[in-house]
């Protein structure tokens, strides 16, 4: 296993695709700073259940506020990163040498997991400092203890998304095709995100919603106490899915036929 992850880590570092995630995730909060700076500059206030971000305080929740674009690159990311090495015929080197594939599979989502880790935490921090340069640092409104707070949110926002990161690993592993897995894991994160309220037009089928974690992500303000207080049930959430996903991947991975 060891040996898997350092090989994996080798060729994450030496990949183009590593610089553009991490790319994107820099310039996001900082075209948002600037973006929200102008916008105040011109008269208008900020609020923050709408805004979500609107002072250095209130960084901690970027991973909220760009919730569907870390998705979509994560998505894009490892569809690309697993579908080339069933369409360019690398993965049988690894099982070649007698690699378990349970172990080849996990080694996929953890450095997926491990590059999402990055990226938000680089993410956060970039937010927070350029938020609080141009509109301060200020506070989160009806929350004390800030540091256990933003630990707490952190956590549980990054959880979230990795839940949908182990989901883009499955649909990899199924399609073993990069275009192909693209198209199921946009469709899962569209149609969950934005689907999946449907159920809460009816009275006996309205908590289904909040099975699909992108519920919590789109639709819960993370600065509210009310919300807050579903912190567990979110992590919740997000453990069945990772272990659900996780456990369908790997059964059907080593069903597979490597050709």
């Amino acid at each position: 296993m060891l040996n898997l992850l350092t090989a994996e880590r080798i060729k994450l570092i030496r990949s183009k695709k590593l610089m553009i995630v991490l790319g994107i995730l820099v310039l996001l909060p900082l075209i948002q700073a600037v973006n929200s700076k102008m916008i105040v500059s011109y008269g208008t206030e900020l609020i923050q259940a709408k805004d979500t971000v609107i002072n250095g305080a209130t960084g901690i929740l970027m991973m909220e506020k760009n919730g569907l674009t870390v998705l979509l690159t994560m998505c894009a990311f490892i569809g690309f990163f697993i579908g080339e090495e069933f369409q360019n015929g690398t993965i049988r080197n690894a099982l070649s040498l007698g690699r378990s594939r349970t172990h080849y599979y996990l080694s996929k989502l953890v450095m997926a997991s491990l590059l999402a880790l990055v990226g938000v935490v680089v993410m956060t921090v970039i937010g927070m400092i350029s938020f609080s340069i141009v509109l301060g640092f200020g506070e989160v409104s009806e929350i004390s203890h800030y540091g256990w707070y933003a630990m707490k949110t952190f956590i549980t926002l990054y959880i979230l998304i990795l839940a949908n990161v182990s989901i883009y690993v499955m649909f990899s592993f199924i399609t073993k095709n990069s275009a192909i897995s693209l198209v199921w894991s946009f469709l899962y994160t569209i149609g969950t995100g934005f689907g999946a309220t449907i159920f809460l037009e009816t009275e006996h089928f309205k908590h289904v919603t909040y099975w699909f974690t992108e519920s919590f992500l789109f639709y819960s303000d993370f600065a509210s106490p009310i919300d807050v207080a579903r912190y567990p049930e979110m992590i919740l959430v997000s453990m069945i899915t990772i272990v659900l996903s996780s456990t369908i991947g790997i059964i059907l991975f080593k069903r597979t036929d490597i050709k």
